[in-house]
């Protein structure tokens, strides 16, 4: 099986029928990829010599729970730079209305809470446009 996006949901369900299951590496499986003729029995044939050969480029599959907490821990990656741009983008707001703000507490918890407080100004400009 070739690495994917989806071959570890795929490892999973194959990992309890078979005997063996290995992920090959697609950047070093080189010797399909510089073939001329290409089709599914010529790469099949190939990838069997491989295998027979023990030339079959594996890459590591990390256990499911591993791979659970890359994936959350990917994806909080995501929300905290989404929360920063944000932030920086409500700061660039304020500074062109010419509101005041705590350029030092804009980071912090709490700075955004609703209603905010002191940005009267601010929530009038955003009323009124």
């Amino acid at each position: 099986m070739e690495a994917t996006m989806f071959s570890g949901w795929i490892y999973d369900h194959l990992k309890p029928q078979a005997t063996a299951l290995k992920v090959t590496h697609p950047l070093m499986l080189r010797a399909i990829a510089a073939a001329k003729k290409k089709n599914d029995r010529i790469d099949a044939h190939k990838i069997c010599d491989c295998l027979r050969c023990d030339f079959l480029p594996e890459c590591y599959m990390a256990p499911t729970a591993i791979r659970e907490r890359r994936r959350t821990l990917r994806y909080r990656n995501l929300l905290v730079r989404q929360m920063v741009q944000m932030k920086i983008k409500i700061s660039t707001l304020l500074m062109e209305a010419g509101v005041s703000h705590n350029k030092q507490r804009l980071h912090k918890a709490g700075y955004f809470r609703w209603p905010p407080t002191g940005h009267r100004r601010f929530l009038a400009l955003l009323l009124i446009n």
